[in-house]
């Protein structure tokens, strides 16, 4: 389900790391990631639902060398659930889940064109600290 909504079209075309263009072999690549997921240290994983539906899930993984005390937030919401505030609700957990594990800072990573993000983040408290313009290359 979780791999499913990850590489659901309207989401991998917000996604700031699509790594292939071929749903399925992304697919592929996500299903494994989330498969290890319990066996990986350094992370928050929370999974929003609504009626026992997965709506969306975060992701904050922690625990660099250099920065320990750093998270680096991903949000995913399932596009028939977008603008009903669980994306919202989800970053707000994360970040109170965040500050039970001693993390002093949160980072995330969005295309300047996810204004639904950006919006997301500003109404939690986030900040932007800088606009890269060369590092994500999408659709040529």
């Amino acid at each position: 389900m979780l791999a499913e909504m990850e590489t659901h079209p309207e989401v991998m075309r917000r996604n700031i790391e699509v790594y292939t263009d071929d749903r399925s072999k992304m697919y592929n690549l996500f299903k494994e990631a989330i498969e290890k997921l319990p066996r990986e240290k350094n992370q928050i994983f929370l999974i929003g639902k609504l009626n026992d539906k997965i709506v969306g899930f975060l992701g904050i993984h922690y625990g660099s060398k250099h920065k320990a005390h750093v998270g680096n937030v991903g949000i995913t919401i399932h596009p028939d659930y977008w603008n009903r505030g669980f994306g919202t609700q989800l970053l707000k957990a994360g970040v109170e889940k965040a500050k039970k594990e001693d993390l002093i800072k949160l980072e995330m990573e969005t295309l300047v064109s996810n204004n639904a993000m950006i919006r997301i983040a500003e109404k939690v408290g986030f900040k932007v600290e800088r606009i890269r313009k060369t590092k994500t290359k999408k659709n040529g």
